[in-house]
């Protein structure tokens, strides 16, 4: 049987307690949004989820004014967690001037790349998946989906794994399912070796 990882999404508006949640093997904490956000408690969050011995990942929320400021936005704030952390993308309709621009999370993804050397997560809607298909030989990919806001109810999803090439398919918001071996991945991608 293959181990899962449990992910949570841990945002400024979440309980401080999700950095530390019991049962939860992943902490995922936005660091950034746009070009003048910068969540007031994320070090805070992913220090403590550090502290806990979690799994590490930060995400940018995008805005949608300029892909390569962002990007730069997004470095210049997290550089200092790249190492240990999984750097992540949020692409979504809300707050997002450029929602539907399928190539702005490309651009965005390779302007990260070419100042931390990393490919980031990108989390999106399945029914968007169009609008950063054009990634898919260099990121991986967080499904948003919703099955319930109960998590200690979910079941495991179908679930799609190309290790050959690096790819992963991930699903939920509030928690995520993972497989154990593709974090590992993840990490040697965002520089910890």
């Amino acid at each position: 049987m293959i181990k899962m990882l449990k992910m949570v999404d841990v945002y400024s508006g979440s309980p401080r307690s999700y950095a530390t949640l019991s049962g939860v093997d992943v902490i995922m904490v936005k660091a950034t949004q746009g070009t003048n956000y910068i969540n007031p408690f994320c070090d805070q969050d992913y220090q403590a989820a550090k502290k806990a011995g979690k799994l590490l990942g930060v995400y940018h929320y995008i805005g949608g004014g300029n892909p390569e400021k962002e990007a730069q936005y997004f470095y210049k704030n997290i550089k200092g967690y790249l190492g240990e952390a999984v750097p992540a993308v949020d692409w979504e309709s809300y707050q997002n001037s450029s929602w539907g621009d399928s190539n702005y999370v490309r651009k965005f993804v390779d302007a990260f790349y070419k100042l931390s050397g990393v490919w980031p997560l990108i989390y999106v809607q399945a029914s968007s998946l169009n609008q950063v298909a054009n990634c898919s030989k260099d990121c991986g990919l967080w499904i948003a989906s919703y099955p319930s806001m109960n998590w200690k109810s979910w079941s495991i999803p179908n679930m799609k794994l190309n290790t050959s090439r690096g790819q992963l398919i991930l699903f939920g918001s509030l928690l995520v399912i993972i497989w154990t071996e593709m974090w590992p991945i993840q990490l040697k991608k965002a520089g910890r070796n």
